[in-house]
């Protein structure tokens, strides 16, 4: 064999070597790719595990807020009521009107029941006497007459 055979087979060797050697080297790279991005992921699956724990968590608290702020309302509601109730069976500490007010009241009921004893009697006013468009009636139509 001679130098330029060898030649000729260390050419090709060094062709092939070539090619394997790119197709290994294309394949690491990829490889190197994909191994880059499964990281990525598993990062990215973790901070959205945390961002949901989190979420979760603050749910929670809030719920929690809502429930204590529910159980203050139900508690004020449930004083309220009883001090409504409590109100009604007690007699007031206070009179609504005052006593003179009261007495003037008591009186114009007692004034009005004497008056409506009899049938025949007209319904009753407000103001004891004579008021109002009326009052002098009975002078006008005496003066008319007499003129």
């Amino acid at each position: 064999m001679g130098t330029v055979t060898w030649v000729g087979l260390i050419v090709i060797v060094a062709v092939i070597a070539f090619f394997i050697g790119a197709f290994v080297t294309k394949k690491q790279f990829k490889q190197d790719e994909l191994e880059k991005q499964a990281e990525q992921a598993k990062n990215a699956l973790e901070q959205y595990r945390q961002d949901v724990a989190d979420h979760l968590a603050s749910t929670g608290k809030l719920v929690n807020k809502m429930k204590e702020n529910y159980d203050q309302l139900l508690s004020h509601v449930e004083e309220t009521n009883q001090l409504l109730l409590e109100d009604r069976k007690q007699t007031p500490a206070e009179p609504f009107f005052s006593k003179e007010t009261t007495e003037q009241l008591q009186a114009s009921i007692k004034e009005r029941r004497c008056d409506r004893s009899s049938a025949k009697a007209q319904p009753a006013d407000y103001v004891s006497g004579e008021s109002g468009l009326f009052a002098g009636q009975n002078k006008v139509s005496e003066h008319s007459k007499a003129s």
